[in-house]
């Protein structure tokens, strides 16, 4: 098989278009071993002509090419939304020969791929949109209108595509051979790194920042890429390095802090807003204790100064969730030190979203126990789980009390009630004390 006509490209792609979702992705991976043309013939087949053209065309970039909704923004530099309309402009205006060579580039599954095919294009491309950034920064009404025309706010991004897109030959040479996913940078590999960058800033000075990003990409713990900066700047804090180019790879993990910071900006109401904050705040406290181990981050510095007013929202954020975890108790395991809210009501009961969203704190309370403390919260958190734990375990004591003495018409109520109590001593991590509270139920109920 070397080649199909356009009426039976048409036909499989109407094939593909019929079946379920992420089959033809699937049957590509299948063939992808054993015959990578089929596999990128059913891949092209399986998308649309033109964003197959618009994704090659972008390949480099494509690590970075995230959806900011689900992705950091380290990782989210050039979003797809943002990629659409570059390349509109590309294709209608800026340079229609370079989109037409990536939809036969696209087209042409029965060729090697040849990562370097369309670099003259990208490069011819990367100019012109540098020219019009320039000449945009210094036309305010330019700048106003091609904001318009991109549907964007700021141009900014546009550069660095641009920086990319020119600096692919570069960029490819620099990452070829370099793990998809990195644990860790061993002194070795760091100064291997070092290298690469010096290399890629030979060739193209402002794509050699971006050779970190790209590097940052692949780590598993993002932050360790600090541990290169040391060789670069020959210093061991950020005083050189937040003052060059290198600065944006320490700005981008700053980002993705905050990122992580809005995953437990409001009081969770679900379990799986309790799992998700839990993971974000796990990220967040990741990245901003990472970052000021790998490197000396002044306080006076632009970094520490981020770094303080991060932790400082990270502390409100947690106080706020920690009076709502409390509050979300009082109505069945009152506070004992509260006057008005110590007196137990066996018949007292949560309604079915009062009762989720008590359970979602709990949980919370428990699945951030660890990570509470490196996030800037100091030992609030553990006394604030101290207080939960305490009261679960007298409001159980309280619901078994209340349900060996009701009355034949409040057993019912008296055993939901326990049951409750049960549910959220769970939450808190005590599943053997919740299993035990309710084998004492029913044997309350059995008496």
């Amino acid at each position: 098989m070397t080649t199909l006509t356009a009426t039976k490209i048409d036909r499989l792609r109407a094939l593909l278009g019929a079946l379920p979702d992420d089959l033809g992705a699937q049957l590509a991976d299948a063939a992808a071993a054993s015959d990578p043309a089929l596999a990128r013939l059913v891949r092209y087949c399986s998308h649309d002509p033109e964003a197959a053209a618009r994704e090659r065309f972008f390949a480099p970039i494509a690590p970075l090419a995230g959806d900011p909704e689900t992705t950091p923004p380290s990782r989210a530099c050039a979003p797809p939304d943002l990629l659409e309309a570059l390349w509109r402009w590309i294709a209608d205006d800026l340079d229609p020969e370079a989109a037409d060579a990536a939809r036969a580039a696209a087209a042409a599954v029965f060729e090697p791929e040849g990562e370097g095919r369309l670099d003259e294009a990208r490069a011819r491309a990367a100019a012109a949109m540098l020219e019009a950034l320039d000449e945009a920064k210094a036309d305010e009404t330019a700048e106003r209108n091609l904001r318009r025309r991109l549907g964007v706010a700021d141009l900014s991004p546009l550069r660095g595509v641009a920086v990319v897109l020119r600096g692919a030959p570069a960029l490819r040479a620099a990452l070829s051979d370099l793990p998809d996913s990195l644990d860790d940078i061993s002194d070795e590999m760091r100064g291997e790194i070092r290298d690469r960058y010096e290399r890629v800033g030979a060739a193209d000075p402002d794509a050699a920042a971006w050779f970190l990003h790209f590097v940052m990409a692949r780590l598993t713990r993002p932050w360790r890429i600090l541990r290169v900066f040391e060789l670069i700047a020959k210093r061991e804090d950020d005083l050189l390095v937040s003052q060059t180019d290198m600065c944006g790879v320490g700005d981008a993990l700053l980002a993705d802090a905050g990122h992580h910071l809005e995953g437990f900006a409001r009081p969770p109401e679900t379990r799986a807003d309790a799992d998700a904050a839990v993971a974000a705040l796990a990220g967040f406290a990741a990245i901003t204790v990472g970052m000021t181990r790998e490197i000396g981050i002044r306080k006076e510095g632009a970094w520490g100064q981020a770094l303080v007013k991060l932790r400082g929202r990270a502390a409100e954020q947690m106080e706020r969730i920690h009076r709502r975890a409390l509050e979300a108790l009082d109505p069945i395991a009152p506070d004992p030190r509260r006057r008005r809210s110590s007196r137990f009501r066996a018949d007292a009961a949560l309604g079915e979203a009062e009762m989720e969203r008590a359970r979602a704190l709990v949980a919370f309370m428990r699945g951030a126990r660890d990570d509470a403390s490196r996030a800037a919260v100091g030992g609030a958190h553990q006394h604030v789980l101290d207080q939960i734990n305490e009261r679960l375990e007298a409001a159980g004591n309280q619901a078994l009390a209340a349900l060996r003495d009701a009355e034949p018409d409040a057993v019912e109520a008296a055993a939901a009630r326990l049951e409750a109590v049960a549910a959220l001593i769970g939450e808190a991590g005590e599943t053997e004390s919740a299993e035990i509270l309710v084998r004492r139920g029913v044997a309350a109920r059995a008496a």
